[in-house]
């Protein structure tokens, strides 16, 4: 159960990390970038929600340009190898979106400009995880990057991401959908007096204002339909290509593994490439543990309490504990067999600066 990552960072072009939260995903995302720039790979890691102390070593303010990559001072780096971050801004990347699959700027502003798309942008069910992949779509088509690194929400919210595309493509051919992209007169029309009746109660209740922005926000919305069908579609093809890797990030926790093992059965059934798994904060072994595991036993009953009776026992159970975790590990489903299961130690130090990350990108390769 043990491996590298390096032959993962030099084939894939696009690196997804999922996993439980708590497990230090997004410090191992970073570390895989800092990894992969050391190599001389130009890499940009996007990020969704880091803690605060490693979003200022990655140089990510919130504000005006938080959604812009910036680029990471790393030293000894060979020529070409580049370490830039960017944190995911939702509504910025909605707008952008807009903008770029619109016909014409005229129709993009009255999208942009409608009150219901500027009430609903920023918070619509799934519209973070799908603003998410369409970042890294960004990214990854641009051809700036050789390696394009995503850090995901939890591995609860990380299926959503990775589902975004896909459940976007069949809203925009729901029926409903299509009756109110087709315009006021159509949508009257379609629903026949009864239903007109709902609409004329909704308009006395909600105000014939609100009645018309959401009309008219799908009726604009229409014009943006092909080019969102056809982004959808590229996202969900580059998810599942061959220079696409996702890693699973753990630790030893039966919750953390239970979630992990959940998160390899779904990459492997809606077909997402899988590279291997990640175990962060794993106790290590003490040294000698065989010899000393052997003899201890004898040592409790001769000694008097006293230092060196605690240390053995100190001992017993830390190697006891480490056993156990590598127990849970082991039941890692088969799912993962054929790719790196890379065990990484519990560090004495927390990670929040780049020489933090540079000690776990060692550890990864």
């Amino acid at each position: 159960m043990t491996g590298s990552l390096r032959d993962v960072l030099e084939r894939t072009d696009l690196l997804v990390t999922a996993g439980p939260g708590g497990v230090g995903k997004t410090s191992t995302a970073a570390a895989l970038g800092v990894a992969a720039a050391r190599a001389g790979r130009k890499v940009v890691v996007l990020t969704v929600d880091p803690a605060r102390r490693l979003a200022d070593a990655l140089g990510l303010a919130e504000g005006e340009g938080a959604d812009l990559p910036h680029r990471v001072d790393l030293a000894d780096t060979p020529d070409g190898g580049e370490l830039w971050a960017v944190m995911l801004d939702a509504q910025a990347t909605f707008d952008r979106l807009v903008r770029e699959q619109s016909p014409s700027e005229r129709q993009a502003e009255a999208v942009l400009g409608n009150t219901v798309y500027k009430a609903l942008s920023g918070s619509l069910a799934g519209a973070q995880e799908y603003m998410a992949v369409e970042r890294l779509h960004q990214l990854y088509t641009s051809g700036e990057w050789d390696l394009v690194i995503v850090d995901t929400p939890p591995s609860r919210h990380a299926i959503d991401l990775l589902e975004a595309p896909d459940r976007l493509t069949k809203f925009l051919g729901h029926p409903v959908y299509r009756t109110l992209t087709a315009g006021q007169r159509t949508f009257a029309r379609v629903t026949d007096a009864a239903s007109s009746v709902f609409l004329w109660a909704v308009k006395r209740l909600a105000g014939p204002k609100l009645v018309q922005d959401v009309l008219e926000f799908f009726k604009s919305l229409a014009y943006v339909e092909p080019g969102l069908r056809k982004r959808a579609e590229e996202v969900s093809a580059l998810l599942r290509a061959e220079s696409t890797s996702f890693v699973v990030v753990t630790s030893p926790r039966s919750e953390a593994v239970g979630e992990a093992n959940h998160l390899i059965d779904a990459l492997e059934h809606r077909g997402f490439p899988f590279g291997g798994v990640i175990a962060n904060l794993v106790h290590p072994l003490p040294e000698s543990f065989d010899v000393l595991s052997a003899t201890e036993r004898d040592a409790l009953e001769s000694l008097d309490p006293g230092p060196l009776a605690d240390h053995v026992t100190w001992h017993r159970q830390l190697t006891e504990l480490a056993l156990s975790e590598r127990e849970q590990l082991a039941t890692i489903g088969t799912a993962g067999a054929g790719v790196p299961l890379l065990e990484l130690p519990l560090l004495d130090v927390d990670i929040h600066d780049v020489d933090g990350l540079i000690v776990l990108a060692d550890l990864l390769t």
